[in-house]
């Protein structure tokens, strides 16, 4: 039968599907196969609805003695499975490789092999962008996580968070081009057999484009659930003697009731005027902040907020840094307007992320 090989779940989405209304060429435009590419035929999901129709207690259970021998042991799965999960952090774990390690493989097919991990809830999907936190930092991580995760919520409601980014503008009409395609986004609703997936409208910014352009260097404080910024000069970059000044003249208004700090390891946030320049406003450093820990300070989601608003913003054409600064405090006036619930949540997740790191053995987070 051609819904011989429908899994019970995919009849029960069919038949939840067919609930809501849906035909079976509608469902087969959406129910993918296990590969996470393929859709199922408008044939498998009409056979399936007929036998639904006919028999409404079925669940997509097989009549015993339809399906055929297992090709695979219990034993032989699992040993799959323990092999990709041990080995995928240590080299490149393809089929091939799994027909090297295991010698009984040469009685199966490549796809079997796929079959068996699509079974075991794996994917072959693109490696995740982060970068990843080596040996030396692992210890220092997990001791903090260790500390905050036992904190009381109501001490860590008292910590502020700082940190700067830049945002680059446009020199040319051919860098606003590819900036006017990345703020399109990476998804793009297209054939899925590939015919226009070379079409100009459906390509991404180059891959060169992060870091091209004039800079517009910011620093930010993030505390108590609201976003500040100052914008640096032209041609400035951060300095002991800046940030001094940051911190007489901004700081204490923009922090608030925090009496905590949370920021980097650059040298001139932690030299010793700077270090004086917050003890006189009353603030102290977070204790035990590890080195290299980017998703423990939260203003980091805070820029990443603030990017998204500014791509939705985004004007045709070249931009001046003059009108760019502009929509740049327009943009968090309307983050710290709009977003009051999410920041909140920003600012008060500290025990969440340790909690995610302890699970990843001291590695880097989703945040």
């Amino acid at each position: 039968m051609a819904n011989a090989r429908l899994t019970p779940f995919e009849i029960g989405q069919i038949k939840a599907h067919v609930y809501h209304g849906l035909s079976g060429a509608a469902i087969s435009r959406v129910l993918k196969k296990p590969d996470g590419k393929s859709f199922w035929s408008e044939t498998a999901i009409q056979d399936a609805i007929n036998k639904l129709e006919d028999q409404p207690r079925w669940r997509g259970e097989r009549e015993v003695g339809s399906q055929g021998v297992r090709k695979t042991t219990k034993k032989q799965d699992a040993q799959l499975y323990k092999c990709v999960m041990r080995s995928r952090g240590k080299r490149k774990v393809t089929v091939n490789y799994l027909r090297r390690v295991f010698s009984w493989t040469k009685n199966v097919g490549n796809t079997l092999l796929e079959e068996r991990l699509h079974e075991a809830g794996l994917k072959y999907l693109r490696r995740r962008r982060k970068s990843i936190v080596t040996k030396k930092y692992i210890p220092e991580r997990l001791e903090y996580c260790n500390k905050v995760v036992h904190m009381h919520q109501a001490t860590l409601d008292t910590w502020g968070y700082t940190d700067g980014t830049v945002f680059y503008l446009d020199r040319t009409e051919d860098e606003n081009e590819h900036t006017q395609r990345a703020a399109m986004g990476g998804w793009v609703w297209r054939h899925t057999d590939g015919r226009d997936a070379m079409f100009k409208e459906c390509l991404g910014p180059s891959s060169y484009k992060k870091g091209q352009g004039i800079p517009v260097r910011v620093w930010g404080v993030f505390a108590g659930g609201t976003l500040y910024i100052h914008v640096l000069e032209e041609g400035e970059a951060m300095h002991e003697d800046l940030y001094v000044e940051l911190i007489e003249d901004k700081f204490e208004s923009w922090l608030g009731n925090c009496n905590y700090l949370v920021q980097d390891f650059e040298r001139c946030l932690r030299c010793e005027g700077s270090l004086a320049a917050l003890k006189d406003i009353g603030i102290e450093l977070v204790q035990g902040y590890p080195r290299v820990s980017q998703d423990f300070n939260a203003i980091e989601n805070c820029w990443k907020l603030l990017r998204e608003r500014l791509s939705e913003t985004l004007p045709r054409g070249l931009e001046s840094r003059k009108a760019f600064i502009n929509r740049l405090h327009q943009a968090v006036s309307w983050v710290n307007r709009t977003q009051k619930d999410q920041l909140w949540y920003l600012a008060r997740n500290q025990k969440e992320r340790c909690r995610d790191c302890l699970l990843l053995k001291g590695g880097r987070t989703k945040w």
